[in-house]
């Protein structure tokens, strides 16, 4: 109980906070987690040489330092976000490219919007909700407090957003028929590893979720890349573009490749963005023989 009235009082104390104090907050929260509680400090190091292999001694440690500042803003952002009014997040989360979902919305067509968690993703979530109010299906993983869930799930529900839990996905296809933005976060490790997609991302054999290719390939569904970029502090855009129209028609494995390509290729515009605390790599690919 004492738990949910603490997240009930945090969320009220945001709503009523500047960014400039937001800003400076977060500053904090960088320094604690990298200098104090060096929070995966090794996870990251790890990364960065794996990923990103060239970079010098200096770039690397000015990196890891954006990337915990990073961490602190889309953490602190996304508590301020969810007493955001659609007006709010509009102006600071702008769309580019968004009418090539609406015309297929228009059609009754149902659509796979896919992104990475690079930028502030809730944001993301919480913009495209109310882009295409009434039309989107959200994937998430259910918060174990049951009242904190509840609440947390009626805030981020108000941008019309439909939300199942990772054990609702079945519930998509009743969806499907009506013309739905089922977006999907692709970049996360799967918890079932005999499922999983392989492909390679930054040179590696990298585990991949298998819903994209389940969903695109059994509702034959076009699926849409959105890519989020920091414009300046606490300000965002969402960029829309055709990932692959007909993914029926290309080999089972290529549509997952095709979208963490098109992720590494963002990751690498703007490294400081993406979650190199991820433990990304967790699971090595067997060689059948």
């Amino acid at each position: 109980m004492w738990v949910y009235f603490i997240v009930r009082f945090i969320l009220w104390k945001f709503s009523w906070l500047s960014f400039k104090i937001i800003n400076w907050l977060s500053n904090g929260v960088a320094f604690v987690l990298h200098h104090l509680i060096r929070y995966r400090r090794e996870v990251i190091q790890s990364n960065l040489d794996t990923c990103l292999e060239n970079l010098a001694s200096d770039e690397r440690n000015k990196l890891i330092k954006q990337n915990y500042l990073n961490l602190s803003d889309v953490l602190l952002e996304s508590i301020k976000g969810l007493s955001f009014t659609e007006q709010e997040l509009a102006v600071r989360n702008k769309s580019v490219g968004a009418e090539l979902i609406d015309q297929y919305l228009e059609k009754g067509q149902s659509v796979i919007c896919v992104c990475g968690h690079i930028a502030n993703w809730e944001w993301a979530v919480l913009g495209i909700g109310y882009r295409f109010r009434n039309k989107v299906i959200g994937i998430y993983k259910q918060i174990n407090n049951p009242r904190v869930e509840s609440y947390i799930k009626k805030l981020r529900a108000k941008c019309s957003m439909k939300l199942l839990t990772t054990h609702e996905t079945r519930l998509i296809h009743e969806d499907i028929p009506k013309g739905r933005v089922i977006l999907l976060m692709g970049d996360q490790n799967p918890s079932n590893i005999q499922e999983a997609i392989w492909v390679k991302f930054f040179g590696k054999d990298t585990a991949c979720l298998h819903g994209l290719e389940k969903y695109a390939g059994s509702y034959q569904l076009p699926v849409v890349y959105m890519e989020m970029t920091r414009t300046k502090r606490s300000n965002y855009q969402m960029s829309f573009s055709m990932l692959c129209e007909n993914p029926s028609t290309i080999p089972k494995g290529e549509l997952t490749q095709m979208f963490m390509s098109r992720l590494e290729k963002t990751i690498l515009k703007n490294p400081s963005d993406w979650l190199w605390s991820h433990k990304r790599w967790k699971h090595v690919k067997e060689n059948k023989k």
